[in-house]
């Protein structure tokens, strides 16, 4: 029973943290920060829709404290830019302070 209770809360602080991030973005328009460009390393979809966009986890290679780190963001993405998403791709993110406090993905470039 125990082990059961264990792995169903390990299973919603993923959730949380996915939470978080997208609240990051949903108001991202509202608070001050920096915007740069960063690399997409790996995504992730979640089971959270705005609209008719889908809302993915996304870790990428950015230069924010002085050196190339990996973070974590939200995004959110129509159906038709999903197939584009390709590791290495450029991304357009919003962060405050350093380190940051919130990060939101602001665009996502894909190659044509």
């Amino acid at each position: 029973m125990l082990v059961f209770i264990f792995i169903c809360l390990k299973g919603l602080k993923g959730q949380k943290e996915d939470v978080t991030e997208i609240r990051y973005w949903l108001s991202r328009d509202k608070w001050q920060g920096e915007v740069t460009t960063a690399t997409l390393r790996e995504w992730k979809q979640t089971s959270t829709t705005h609209n008719f966009d889908y809302f993915f986890i996304v870790t990428f290679d950015a230069n924010l404290e002085g050196g190339v780190k990996q973070y974590k963001a939200a995004a959110a993405l129509k159906v038709s830019e999903i197939p584009q998403l390709k590791k290495g791709m450029p991304i357009v993110i919003k962060y405050q302070g350093v380190p940051p406090q919130k990060i939101a993905v602001l665009s996502m470039q894909a190659e044509h």
